[in-house]
């Protein structure tokens, strides 16, 4: 009456069309097999994701000015350090650390520099002159305030720093936003090769602390280009297998109204102090070059004009003469001087100094005459 052909099977009557309940359980399975394919396009492949492609910047980054001075500062400090450890025989004390230096894995070390602290530097400290503020005060705030600074130097062939995260959460029930960063800028170009900084995404989270290799990259930034991350998030600075040293300048800043303060990170009071650091003796190529620079220097400073007379100033003419004078008749007057002052006790003593005085006249007279010729000596 409904239209269907049934067929029979062992003397039953069986209805191929389904039910409802058929139709139900074939959607179901339709669905769960068009999620599968949905999380099989999501699913990311195995292995470490690739490093993503940073462009150099021209706006947040360091001048080519600046680079050179921070590489300059970080590589005297490292060199004063090292020659002062040398010099008072501190080996020993170097694997506890100082208050200026600190060794974080073979081959890496942490610097405290107080040339950062000079007005030179004012590009990395002054909040109105660092170019990576505006950054910085979108995460954390426009009372953001510079808390630490300092220098990373990685070595050639420093091992692979152990896994770390620079700060842990301020509440351990819930995720609080962020409240200090890092910015990491480095003073060479970094590659794969001499030790750049690998991060593991996601571990600022709470709960999500552990390292995960899947979850990790590696920017590669040209130098001077910096690298801002949350306190929280897990990272370390791989080995440096090229042939040149890697430094890094970082700073970190948080909130003025925060009350974040780390006191194991920070804090000097955990290690020796070095003193004043022995400077290093310069070698004989950089002692010579040190006098090139300062010959170079002197040549390029104006020399002081030369004083002239006035030609209508009577008391400059006298003066001239009276130098001419004296700078022609000083073999002469020397004697008379002597013979004038000396007592004369007998008649010829009197007739010689008579006679050296009016030999004394005569040059004298002769010198202002133009057209005199040159006077003898009286007999």
């Amino acid at each position: 009456s409904n239209g269907t052909t049934p067929e029979t099977q062992g003397g039953k009557v069986i209805d191929v069309h389904p039910t409802d309940d058929m139709k139900v359980e074939v959607k179901d399975e339709e669905k769960k097999a068009a999620e599968e394919k949905k999380v099989q396009k999501k699913k990311k492949p195995q292995g470490p994701r690739k490093a993503p492609k940073i462009a150099k910047s021209t706006h947040y980054r360091l001048t080519d000015k600046q680079i050179d001075a921070c590489n300059a500062a970080v590589k005297e400090h490292y060199d004063k350090v090292m020659y002062t450890v040398k010099a008072r025989n501190l080996f020993f004390e170097l694997a506890d650390g100082f208050d200026v230096l600190r060794e974080r894995g073979r081959g890496r070390f942490d610097m405290e520099l107080d040339a950062f602290d000079t007005p030179e530097f004012d590009f990395l400290t002054d909040l109105n002159k660092a170019a990576w503020m505006p950054i910085v005060r979108k995460i954390l705030g426009d009372d953001a305030i510079l808390v630490h600074k300092g220098a990373f130097l990685s070595l050639p062939g420093a091992e692979t720093q152990v896994y770390h995260q620079d700060g842990v959460h301020l509440n351990n029930k819930i995720q609080k936003p962020c409240h200090a960063v890092n910015v990491f800028i480095p003073l060479v170009d970094l590659d794969i090769t001499n030790g750049p900084t690998e991060f593991c995404l996601g571990t600022h989270y709470l709960g999500y602390e552990g390292f995960v290799r899947d979850m990790c990259e590696t920017p590669t930034p040209k130098a001077g280009t910096p690298l801002i991350f949350d306190y929280r998030l897990g990272h370390r600075g791989l080995g440096n297998s090229s042939p040149h040293s890697r430094p890094i300048v970082y700073l970190t800043y948080t909130p003025a109204s925060n009350e974040f303060k780390d006191s194991v990170n920070f804090s000097r009071k955990r290690y020796k102090k070095l003193g004043e650091l022995v400077d290093k003796p310069l070698s004989r190529s950089e002692r010579a070059l040190k006098r090139k620079r300062e010959i170079e220097e002197e040549s390029k400073k104006p020399s002081a004009p030369a004083k002239k007379i006035p030609s209508n100033d009577p008391s400059a003419q006298g003066a001239d003469l009276s130098t001419s004078f004296n700078s022609s008749s000083a073999p002469s007057t020397k004697p008379a001087a002597a013979a004038s002052s000396a007592p004369a006790s007998t008649p010829e003593a009197s007739m010689a100094a008579a006679s050296t005085v009016a030999a004394a006249s005569t040059v004298a007279a002769t010198s202002t005459a133009s057209t005199a010729p040159t006077a003898q000596p009286a007999t």
